[in-house]
């Protein structure tokens, strides 16, 4: 690889979920990957993304040992100075603070203090590893930037639009939860219209108010189990009674989020809700009915805040990022609730991916408008499978049923999907962002009736209430979906025609719902002719696929990663490049 005069490195420093990303000097990315997956710890909670250890390895193999290292770091130097300086101020009162206190968060979610401090310690650290490694000889510079330019950065520079608008909407940023931009292919400009605090303190956060229903479902919030709740409200009802309780903590002003209860009154619904649910004779409907009018509160409210943006903008182009962009339940709905008409939800839009945004900003600070022609919109930007572990495998494993395929792999693994087996899929560079696309994927057959429970029971070790996602081939999405949008990181959940559900009953939610991903062989070639291999044998032109990992536990990071997982669980076979691995 020729040596860059200048490389990017994005740094996502929140306490949560780092990241790193590394891109040329052309905007092109490199590399971009979450610290979870290396270190096999899930969303990495004060882990820096800079290790000592892995950095210098990182920028030898992508960057060269000459080139200047730009590193950019996701939140800015004078929001940094500001949350030092209150948490020195908090410092004199905390030895008050009892776990009865009135919370400013609202129970049952963790103190800020704690929060805070932990963030600040992040993001003060993020770069100085890199600047200070003995083992790199590269000259480093560290710059800082907005927290939700970051995230817009993300979300345009991964865009197909040449101009869109942009919101991100998460639950905490520099001073407001939300951020709004314009994007025309040279700049990304700010939109201030309504978003400047009233100082009245009545703001709020969306990402906040589904991590307080999170809670109250009994999930962790911490552990980002905002999953489980789209899950389960797929079991609920609407509750009038929850509605009511619920609907006071969070609303809109113009493109602000608000809540018009005072902190003593959240405290008090926080805790009638709790006991609504926890005393209920059947606690699980009761959850799930939560769960579902949670949902329907926040989809209510995001609706409502996009369409006071679209009525500032010209664009009927969307680009949407943040935390609450996961929320792939709500994200389907956006062309048909706002004016928006197009919209791209990239593939990492949490604060992993804000390593790529800064990376990308810097870069752009640098060179000026950044050249898109190039496909830029992978998401296969982190790790492979490490080649001498391969080989070792290969040459020392013994194991009985190891065979190498190169002309075979896909019809032979085809075959055993469509005989029932649960199989490992491993290729090429792993997804950045939380879903498996293809890459690092658990694989199953979606005619199946018993292998959502199979797959829940005996391989994933989670709630039978979990969902699972269809892959199909993007030709024939809308011969299955109702309405269908193109979706290629599964950002989105479409409604099954009511003809395809019998056909697919392990891949179509108790709603009739399913959160897809489109694939195209320009995307993911490995990937698309796998899931050809099925259709030619089944005349079913889509895979059930989910991420290979058990619950708790990050995607799979290493050749032995896989392995740990093929013995430890109920997968039948592991495929890993033309490898294939039978039990």
């Amino acid at each position: 690889m020729p040596l860059l005069k200048r490389a990017y490195i994005g740094l996502a420093a929140t306490l949560h979920d780092p990241a790193l990303a590394i891109v040329a000097e052309n905007g092109r990315p490199l590399f971009a990957e979450a610290t979870e997956r290396a270190l096999q710890y899930k969303r990495a909670f004060n882990c820096p993304p800079d290790d000592h250890v892995r950095v210098p390895r990182l920028v030898h193999q992508y960057c060269g040992d000459d080139a200047e290292i730009v590193g950019a770091v996701s939140w800015s130097s004078s929001w940094l100075a500001g949350l030092t300086a209150e948490l020195e101020q908090a410092e004199g009162i905390m030895g008050t603070v009892t776990r009865a206190s009135i919370h400013p968060l609202g129970w049952p979610l963790p103190h800020p203090y704690g929060l805070q401090l932990g963030l600040r310690n992040s993001v003060s650290l993020a770069g100085m590893n890199l600047w200070s490694s003995a083992r790199l000889s590269n000259p480093v510079v560290i710059r800082r930037y907005d927290h939700h330019l970051t995230h817009a950065a993300n979300a345009v520079y991964t865009s197909p639009f040449d101009e869109c608008a942009v919101a991100v909407v998460d639950g905490y940023g520099e001073g407001s939860s939300v951020g709004f931009f314009r994007y025309n292919g040279d700049v990304l400009l700010p939109v201030h219209d309504n978003v400047a605090s009233s100082g009245s303190g009545d703001e709020d956060s969306l990402g906040l108010f589904y991590a307080r229903i999170c809670a109250m479902c009994g999930f962790e919030p911490l552990e980002g189990e905002e999953w489980k709740v789209m899950g389960l409200a797929g079991y609920g009802s609407f509750d009038k009674q929850l509605y009511g309780l619920l609907r006071p903590l969070i609303g809109v002003d113009g493109l602000r989020i608000i809540r018009a209860c005072s902190p003593v009154e959240l405290h008090e619904i926080m805790t009638k809700m709790q006991s609504l649910v926890d005393n209920a004779g059947d606690s699980l409907r009761r959850r799930a009915d939560l769960a579902h009018t949670g949902q329907v509160i926040f989809e209510e409210t995001l609706s409502q805040l996009l369409n006071n943006f679209a009525a500032l903008e010209r664009s009927r182009k969307l680009a949407f990022c943040g935390g609450c962009a996961l929320n792939s339940s709500f994200n389907a709905s956006i062309v048909h609730v706002t004016p928006f008409s197009q919209v791209h939800v990239p593939s990492a839009p949490a604060d992993d991916g804000n390593a790529l945004g800064a990376a990308w900003l810097a870069c752009a600070e640098d060179h000026g408008r950044l050249d898109k022609s190039e496909p830029w919109a992978t998401p296969f930007l982190g790790s492979s499978m490490d080649q001498t572990a391969l080989d070792r495998l290969s040459s020392l494993s013994r194991l009985p049923k190891l065979q190498r395929l190169p002309n075979k792999i896909f019809k032979r693994t085809a075959e055993l999907i469509a005989n029932g087996s649960i199989i490992a899929w491993v290729q090429g560079k792993a997804e950045f962002g939380p879903r498996a696309l293809g890459n690092r994927s658990l694989l199953a057959d979606p005619r199946s009736n018993d292998i959502k429970d199979r797959l829940n029971r005996l391989v994933k070790f989670r709630e039978e209430f979990r969902p699972f996602a269809p892959s199909i081939l993007k030709e024939f999405g809308s011969a299955y979906f109702d309405d269908y949008q193109d979706s290629p990181y599964m950002e989105r959940t479409l409604r099954f025609r009511e003809d395809m559900r019998d056909r697919v009953p392990g891949v179509v939610h108790v709603d009739g719902t399913g959160r897809l991903q489109s694939v195209t062989r320009e995307r993911n070639p490995r990937f698309y002719d796998l899931i050809s291999a099925f259709h030619d044998l089944t005349g079913v032109p889509l895979l059930l696929n989910t991420s290979l990992n058990i619950m708790g536990k990050p995607i799979v990071h290493s050749l032995e990663d896989c392995l740990g997982l093929l013995f430890t669980t109920g997968i039948d076979a592991l495929v890993v490049e033309d490898y294939l691995i039978e039990k």
